[in-house]
């Protein structure tokens, strides 16, 4: 048994070694074994022999001689973007879009589907068959799969617990993609994604507390804690687009009332400011929308940035809500940094200063001025490169700590 023990802990050892020299080295872009050794603490025989293990596995390549300081010119050594590849799929309420990504988050190549307009049963099909064209495409083995989904998401037992928009309920979706491309995969909900992203590759990388609300169709939060994504005891955590802000509001496709997604997503705006166009005539709405009925939240932008003062109340209104569930947020959790993204944000400041101006009419006044708020317009990538840093925290642990949870997956 003490010798099952002792070649346990040797083969730990040598898996936390490679982990620490491999992260080393990709957050530095370029170093030298002498200095991987002195960042790592490590002997030079054991950063050697580490090095030499990457380089065979073609993770790490020598990219050509340093500045030598006195002694012999040392070789520098970097990661290979492409040496892996991984996949990313997104579920969104109409499609759903795939990439290939490479180890630093470079999208190599991108697919889409459209899911049909009420058929739930085909959106699984779908999703292998868009993950099936990026595995015949791939040029790099592939590190894994990752899922991104608005819902429930039971991101230890790879399930699915509920989702909405899909009908989906206690999904095995790790097992049976698992089963069908033998490669590991993980899942995670599309707002804790977006957050991910936005503290790995976004401006909010040195933010240790952060919560980036994705408000579209739907509406989500992404919480970090002390560097670390926040999920929940279920898995629910950031699920405000279902906190009921509205007495007597109309009824949510969850069951309740005057959810904040009913007078904050974008189906209720676009359905606001149609009612606002057919009240009226003289509307800015009518120049971007001369149909009412083909009106879309790119013409509600666009008469907001004219100044139409109804537009205008409902961008103010809309903000209000959003500030009521965000003074909740900065009263619990007293994070430094609010970031309203999704398409939500595509209405800018004055929707930002409505939110804050709630904020402080409900939270305590000091918290609410030393808590940042930005409305970023997402990048579209952003969910996917969650995705990405997800897995390459779990299978590679390049990335910073992101979660506590769940296990390893592989």
């Amino acid at each position: 048994m003490d010798r099952q023990l002792a070649k346990a802990t040797r083969q730990h050892t040598r898996e936390h070694n490679s982990s620490l020299v491999l992260r080393t080295i990709y957050d530095n872009n370029e170093i030298s074994r002498a200095e991987l050794a002195r960042l790592t603490k490590l002997t030079r025989t054991t950063v050697s022999d580490v090095v030499t293990s990457l380089i065979e596995r073609g993770l790490v390549v020598e990219v050509g001689p340093g500045t030598s300081t006195g002694g012999r010119t040392p070789m520098l050594l970097s990661v290979l973007d492409d040496a892996r590849h991984l996949i990313g799929v997104h579920l969104r309420s109409n499609d759903l879009c795939g990439a290939t990504i490479n180890l630093r988050g470079g999208i190599r190549r991108r697919v889409q589907r459209t899911i049909p307009s009420g058929d739930s049963e085909r959106v699984l099909p779908l999703i292998c068959d868009l993950i099936d064209e990026l595995i015949a495409s791939a040029t790099s083995p592939l590190l894994g799969i990752g899922v991104s989904t608005p819902g429930l998401i039971d991101m230890t037992a790879g399930i699915v617990r509920r989702a909405v928009n899909f009908g989906w309920q206690d999904l095995p979706l790790r097992e049976i993609l698992r089963a069908r491309y033998q490669l590991p995969v993980y899942l995670g909900n599309d707002a804790h994604m977006a957050a991910l992203a936005e503290y790995t590759f976004g401006a909010s990388q040195n933010r240790q507390n952060l919560v980036v609300i994705r408000a579209g169709q739907g509406i989500g939060a992404g919480i970090i804690l002390n560097g670390r994504l926040y999920h929940g005891h279920d898995y629910g955590a950031g699920e405000i687009g279902h906190i009921v802000v509205a007495e007597n509001g109309i009824r949510c496709k969850c069951g309740n009332f005057g959810c904040l997604e009913t007078v904050a997503g974008t189906g209720q705006i676009v359905r606001r400011a149609q009612q606002i166009a057919a009240e009226h005539p003289e509307s800015a709405l009518h120049r971007y929308a001369p149909d009412i009925a083909r009106l879309d939240l790119d013409a509600v932008v666009r008469a907001c940035a004219d100044g139409d003062e109804a537009v205008r109340k409902l961008v103010a209104e809309v903000g209000r809500y959003l500030g009521a569930v965000l003074a909740g947020l900065v009263g619990i959790l007293n994070v430094e940094r609010i970031v309203i993204s999704g398409q939500v944000a595509r209405f800018g400041e004055p929707l930002r200063e409505a939110a804050v101006a709630e904020m402080a009419r409900r939270a305590l006044p000091t918290l609410v001025q030393r808590t940042e708020v930005a409305v970023v317009e997402e990048s579209p990538d952003a969910v996917l490169l969650g995705i990405s840093a997800l897995l390459l925290n779990y299978e590679l642990v390049l990335q910073r700590h992101l979660v506590g949870a769940p296990l390893r997956e592989g």
